[in-house]
């Protein structure tokens, strides 16, 4: 729950190649010490099956101004593939493990997936870094949980303009997650 409520990363995760694969936001993660990473997927979605039975995925930290993007893939975690050319950005390969990843990204870890249990209503997964690379150092898009958003804004003296901005950036981002048809 900490890691949920605490400002935290969005991230958009590959998982296969150009023929069969998926590309899906995901926002509980983190690094685990000694070249390890965790991340978490609701049990009851496919995206986590898809990982699970690949073993490899590439995680990519989306630009600030691309957050919007991660609220319009959200459904990705319902199917088992992608038509990678039906997203709405351009791909380019992963260095290490081939896999399609956002034009745009900041910064890519890849990972092989060591192992993975359920944990509530998530299954956690471990992985091995076997490459990180930084294309940009540009403001990372985050999400922060209401309540703390809330305590944040009490030592501001101007919480009204700081929480009018903030909720102007939400309805920003989460414009493009049921995209008018």
């Amino acid at each position: 729950m900490v890691t949920f409520i605490r400002p935290h990363p969005i991230m958009l995760v590959s998982v296969g190649n150009h023929e069969e694969g998926n590309l899906f936001p995901m926002n509980l993660c983190g690094y685990l010490g000694n070249g390890y990473f965790g991340f978490a997927l609701r049990t009851e979605r496919v995206a986590g099956t898809v990982v699970q039975r690949t073993g490899y995925v590439a995680l990519s930290s989306l630009p600030e101004q691309a957050g919007y993007l991660a609220y319009r893939l959200a459904n990705q975690h319902k199917k088992e593939s992608v038509d990678w050319s039906e997203l709405p950005f351009a791909t380019k390969i992963s260095k290490a493990l081939s896999i399609p990843i956002p034009e745009f990204a900041q910064r890519v870890k890849e990972l092989e997936i060591w192992n993975s249990i359920a944990v509530g209503s998530h299954r956690f997964f471990i992985g091995q870094i076997l490459e990180e690379e930084t294309y940009t150092n540009e403001l990372t898009f985050c999400s922060i949980h209401g309540f703390y958003q809330s305590w944040r804004l009490k030592k501001f003296e101007q919480r009204d303009r700081e929480l009018a901005r903030s909720l102007a950036a939400d309805t920003f981002h989460k414009r493009e997650r049921h995209p008018a048809k």
